[in-house]
């Protein structure tokens, strides 16, 4: 029986919160511990933005019950044999919940019944939900749900609730991948989840709930750095052993560049957990950005030490030997790898890349042939030798190689795109155009989309794409009135050729038509959102149409999700100038400057940005 399970309704007054976690703890628990076939359903809603984006937020439907429209409406397109929903209001410390079930094409409900409970009887109530659930689903119920009491991780009650309501925040953010709506603030849900902990510090729920959330707050810049550390910091002083929000501080202290706080907390959540070489690889990896290679190394082979056999701390101590210069050392750390489990395909493909990299190709290739023969899966040695065979000019054992690996990974979009170029290479790019079809089919992500889907036009339409590199090539030669009148009659036929919106974007801007010139970037950057030169073509379009406070936002974004692009650096600096961030500009000046050494070709902006 497939049943779906819907929030509760909130009266007025009542935190809608509770009455979507009232219904999906029930849920949940029989979807965990009975194996159920439950879906609980979300009531979200779609925001459009100004810019286009698509944001989500939850929906309290109505402060009654549903009527059987809606109801008959997710029996047909969900294909579900039974309904639960239910209303719930709360006065005080009273709450009263009406609970009813539906069966497909049964108008009427099977069963409803409205209680009135007292806030100190919630986890009775909530143990009796999930059983009258699992008697109309007809689920059988383990020993841990069906006695006369159910675990809760607490016997708090208003803990309890805290946690709910901080839990739906999380759950929240999750279901919208963090494009949450702009009044969405963590804050209620902070202080929800640290009221818990308060309450009964054993109780594992919040506290574990409000790491998560800060973590997901962090990663897709919900809320403010100031509200996660304070509550962060809040949860150290109420279980100081707990060693979570330490990390999690940590983490948020990288995410805006402070790499010594993060560093300070890491240090002391290793402090708490000392063989977890989970967290020991994260302040190795913090170290390596502080430039500090020898605690670094230090950490990761403490780390290695505490790993299984499959040592995923090898990558970062080779990364940090060749940092030092110590490439031939790399080869060792692999080697000892390998001699402890020889049947590690993936341990022998970089003992044998590490090898070549080192100079010494002829060892290399001898730990790939017998690798070959004596590793029981070998799909990871071909992965890693066929572009060497590649590069080396033998395309068809290379892909004889590829094609292997992708019997096996069949939309493994890196191989795929290896696969693809090794074929172009070989002079079979009459195959070429399936396997980017593969590649488009795979989802990947934007960039890799926009090369891809570039590549396949420039195969299959290689007359229009040639009329593109002929507009470049007048552009090139200051002919850029000829160039707009080659590429504006093929901006339908070639609307997600992103090439053709960069040469426009770049045309109309040295033209000095910035309007025409913002939309093409923009549509560039839709295609292409990696594409850094996208990103100052943008910026001049905005500043040649006074828009400077927008053209400043927009780089200082592009600056954080690409902190290592000198392009995008430039042209931050550029846009502060513009928008009066004057000491701002300088300072980024300086660092680039710092960063690249003498430029002649540079040397020109940034004097123009300090001056």
């Amino acid at each position: 029986m497939r049943v779906a399970v819907l929030p509760f309704n909130a009266a007025e007054g009542t935190k809608p919160a509770y009455g979507r976690q009232f219904a999906a703890f029930a849920a949940e628990q029989l979807r965990a511990h009975a194996q159920a076939d439950i879906n609980p359903v979300s009531y979200l809603s779609q925001i459009q933005d100004e810019d286009g984006t698509t944001r989500m937020a939850f929906v309290n439907i109505a402060d009654e019950l549903l009527p059987y429209e809606q109801l008959k409406d997710l029996f047909e397109q969900a294909e579900v044999d039974l309904v639960m929903d239910g209303m719930l209001s709360q006065t005080g410390e009273t709450f009263e919940m009406t609970v009813r079930f539906h069966q497909k094409d049964n108008e009427t409900a099977i069963d409803q019944e409205t209680i009135s409970f007292q806030e100190s009887d919630i986890f009775n109530q909530l143990h009796r939900l999930v059983k009258r659930l699992a008697d109309h689903a007809e689920i059988g119920l383990p020993e841990m749900l069906a006695g006369e009491t159910m675990e809760f991780g607490t016997e708090n009650p208003q803990a309890f609730l805290d946690f709910l309501e901080g839990y739906d925040s999380l759950n929240y953010i999750q279901q919208a991948n963090g494009l949450v709506a702009h009044e969405f603030s963590p804050e209620g849900a902070y202080t929800a989840l640290l009221s818990a902990i308060e309450k009964d510090p054993k109780f594992e729920g919040p506290y574990a709930v409000l790491v998560q959330i800060t973590r997901a707050c962090a990663h897709f810049r919900i809320g403010t750095f100031e509200a996660a550390e304070a509550a962060l910091n809040r949860a150290i002083q109420i279980a100081p052993d707990q060693v979570g929000a330490y990390f999690a501080l940590g983490e948020l202290h990288q995410s805006v560049g402070s790499l010594n706080k993060a560093s300070e907390f890491l240090e002391k959540a290793v402090q708490k957990e000392p063989n977890d070489p989970g967290l020991i690889n994260r302040l190795g990896a913090i170290q390596m950005q502080l430039g500090m290679p020898v605690n670094a190394e230090r950490n990761f082979r403490k780390a290695m030490d505490l790993e299984d056999d499959e040592k995923p701390s090898a990558d970062f101590l080779a990364m940090v030997l060749q940092q030092q210069g110590r490439e031939h050392e790399i080869p060792g750390v692999w080697k000892g790898i390998v001699e402890k489990n020889p049947q590690n395909g993936l341990a022998q493909a970089k003992y044998a890349i590490s090898l070549i990299q080192a100079g010494r190709e002829a060892e290399g290739e001898a730990v790939f042939e017998r690798a070959l023969e004596t590793v029981d899966d070998s799909t990871a040695i071909k992965r890693f030798y066929a572009p060497v065979l590649a590069q080396r000019g033998e395309h068809d054992r290379a892909m004889d190689f590829y094609e292997d690996v992708l019997d096996v990974a069949p939309t493994e979009i890196p191989v795929l795109i290896e696969y693809s170029q090794t074929l172009e290479a070989a002079g079979r790019e009459f195959e070429v155009p399936a396997v980017l079809k593969t590649i488009l089919g795979a989802n990947p992500d934007a960039n890799t989309r926009a090369q891809a889907l570039a590549r396949l036009i420039e195969l299959e339409q290689p007359k229009r794409a040639e009329n593109v590199d002929q507009a470049r090539q007048k552009m090139e030669d200051g002919d850029f009135n000829g160039a707009l009148a080659q590429l504006k009659p093929m901006r339908n036929w070639l609307a997600d050729y992103w090439k053709l919106w960069a040469l426009l974007s770049s045309c109309h801007n040295r033209l000095e038509q910035f309007p025409e010139a913002e939309e093409a970037a923009r549509r560039l950057l839709e295609i292409y959102p990696g594409c850094e030169p996208a990103f100052g073509e943008l910026r001049e379009a905005l500043n040649g149409q006074g828009k400077d406070e927008e053209a400043y936002q927009i780089m200082r974004f592009a600056a954080a999700n690409n902190p290592g692009s000198l392009p995008i650096h430039i042209n931050l600096a550029l846009a502060a100038k513009r928008f009066g961030q004057e000491e701002e500009a300088r300072g980024l000046a300086r660092q680039i400057r710092e960063a690249v050494g003498p430029n002649p070709e540079l040397d020109l902006v940034l004097s123009e940005i300090e001056r």
